[in-house]
């Protein structure tokens, strides 16, 4: 009779394990559905967001005269960047900058210099600038700075003072020029275009759509933004260089 109690009591004791794994086991699953339908949810209202933030950008460039937009799903915005400052991210060897001078003031913008340094990433590299005016009969005055003056070129001016490597002395500017084409030669560089002369600026060089998109679920607000930048310039490929600047063709 002993025996049988003891068994008795180590069953009892087993049921009691397996109701405990399987209690543990049926929570665990309930938590884990719970965490991956919250998941779900919550990626379907991002991808929503996103989708509302892309209305809003194509809603802009559909209405170029507005500066912004807003709706319960979405709101944008148009901002006019590099009148001030025209700051560029790295630029590859070859490729061409065009700054865009169409309805500046003149009289106050008579100039402006270009700041510029070597991309850190490239370690020695000295890059040189090729900058080229067009006026409006097509005639093209260029000028080339590099760091020592070498080749044809002329050395630049030290331009540590802004924490840029080199600048440029100032390059005039008047009316009659229609063109400003600023090409990177020998390494990566970063630049940054300023206008000179008391009150001077540039006319807007880019334009920044900014939008964000909006999707209530509950007590919580899921936001995405997105932001387009757009050259307000006829930025060609650098392909075309040979073809503008020296009256030759494109043969394909």
């Amino acid at each position: 009779m002993e025996i049988n109690k003891q068994h008795k009591g180590q069953v009892a004791l087993v049921l009691v394990l397996i109701m405990t794994i399987v209690s543990a086991l049926a929570v665990s699953l309930a938590t884990r559905s719970t965490v991956d339908t919250r998941i779900q949810q919550t990626e379907t209202n991002s991808v929503q967001a996103l989708v509302l933030a892309q209305s809003g950008i194509e809603q802009m460039l559909m209405n170029p005269s507005s500066t912004t937009i807003s709706t319960p799903s979405y709101s944008a915005s148009l901002v006019d960047t590099g009148m001030t400052t025209f700051s560029t991210g790295r630029i590859d060897p070859g490729s061409t900058v065009e700054l865009n001078i169409s309805g500046a003031d003149f009289v106050t913008l008579t100039g402006f210099s270009v700041y510029w340094k070597n991309d850190v990433g490239n370690v020695g590299g000295q890059p040189a600038l090729f900058i080229s005016l067009v006026n409006n009969a097509g005639v093209i005055t260029d000028f080339a700075y590099d760091y020592s003056g070498l080749n044809g070129f002329t050395a630049a001016l030290d331009g540590s003072g802004l924490g840029f490597e080199k600048r440029t002395p100032k390059i005039n500017l008047a009316a009659t020029v229609s063109k400003v084409r600023i090409t990177v030669l020998g390494a990566p560089a970063f630049m940054e275009i300023i206008p000179l002369d008391s009150g001077a600026i540039f006319p807007s060089q880019q334009k920044s759509i900014q939008s964000i998109g909006n999707v209530q679920s509950g007590s919580e607000n899921i936001k995405y933004g997105l932001q387009y930048d757009e050259s307000t310039s006829d930025t060609v490929p650098s392909i075309f260089d040979y073809a503008l600047f020296s009256g030759g063709t494109i043969i394909q």
